[in-house]
């Protein structure tokens, strides 16, 4: 159905999403968002509605959904046509309480656009998102195919450890040093990748190696903390924390670190790449 139907279908369902959320033509705002002026958010809309999305990420960063929403639906609204505003409009449902229907909307975008790698990649988030790794590894591999970056290979490599494929993932990891031999993100997740597999030694040499780099130093330090909470070290991760970030922060890290040892293996390479626990999880080693 989705097929025959073309792109008319996503676009309709993506206005009618933009019609219900507004009470005049969304095309010409009729009020300011936060510093962004009415005639500011005009301007951009008849001449870079991409312009306008771009504003409209600063919002959704800053975690002013409903500003972030108007400014997308604005811009679809001008262009009907243009990409990253369709992926927008399904995109900020998901922090606005409504994942279920952001997860359908970007699953449609992608059947309807699979060559369009922003319609893919905010559909691989979704699926990481709801710890869904299998489909998020199955959505992302055109993405391996078509490019030859490190990143994506690092990504391949995450999901594919979370989703059981532990050889594939050393193989994208390695792929992806490669091509980058002191990137420092893929060294700590190949590292954890080995913590996570109970080599401890392993893992701390490569975190070792990324701490060569000075812009990589508390990054590092931060996986080194995972690393020897996986361990069941929970003093020693919190005392590495406490040197690469705010007292605070480390403190509040406790419960994460001792928690660690104690998930199942899929959890914890969820936890270790992504920083995901499942509630679910949390509940039932609390006897919830």
């Amino acid at each position: 159905m989705l097929k025959k139907s073309g792109k008319s279908a996503i676009s309709g369902v993506l206005l009618v999403l933009t019609a219900c959320a507004s009470s005049g033509p969304s095309k010409r705002a009729t009020e300011d968002v936060g510093p962004v002026s009415v005639r500011a958010r005009n301007s951009l809309a008849t001449e870079n509605p991409t312009g306008l999305v771009k504003v409209g990420e600063g919002f959704e960063r800053a975690g002013n959904y409903p500003a972030a929403q108007a400014l997308y639906q604005q811009a679809l609204a001008a262009s009907p046509d243009l990409m990253a505003a369709k992926v927008a409009v399904a995109r900020i449902l998901a922090p606005m309480g409504r994942a279920d229907e952001s997860l359908k909307l970007l699953q449609m975008l992608v059947v309807e656009n699979p060559k369009a790698t922003e319609a893919r990649s905010a559909l691989v988030d979704a699926y990481i998102a709801n710890a869904d790794y299998k489909n998020a590894l199955q959505t992302f591999e055109p993405l391996i195919t078509s490019s030859s970056s490190a990143e994506v290979y690092d990504t391949a490599g995450r999901l594919a450890y979370i989703s059981g494929a532990t050889d594939s993932a050393r193989i994208f990891f390695d792929k992806a040093l490669k091509l980058e031999p002191e990137n420092p993100s893929v060294l700590q997740h190949l590292a954890l990748s080995y913590a996570l597999d109970g080599s401890f030694e392993s893992a701390v040499a490569l975190i070792q190696k990324a701490m060569d780099r000075p812009s990589a130093q508390l990054p590092a330090q931060r996986s080194l903390a995972i690393i020897y909470a996986l361990s069941g070290q929970t003093d020693a991760a919190l005392h590495i924390a406490r040197s690469a970030m705010p007292l605070e922060e480390a403190n509040n890290m406790r419960p994460f670190y001792q928690l660690l040892p104690r998930l199942d293996k899929e959890q914890k390479a969820a936890a270790a790449m992504f920083g995901r626990i499942p509630v679910n999880a949390v509940d039932k080693l609390n006897g919830k």
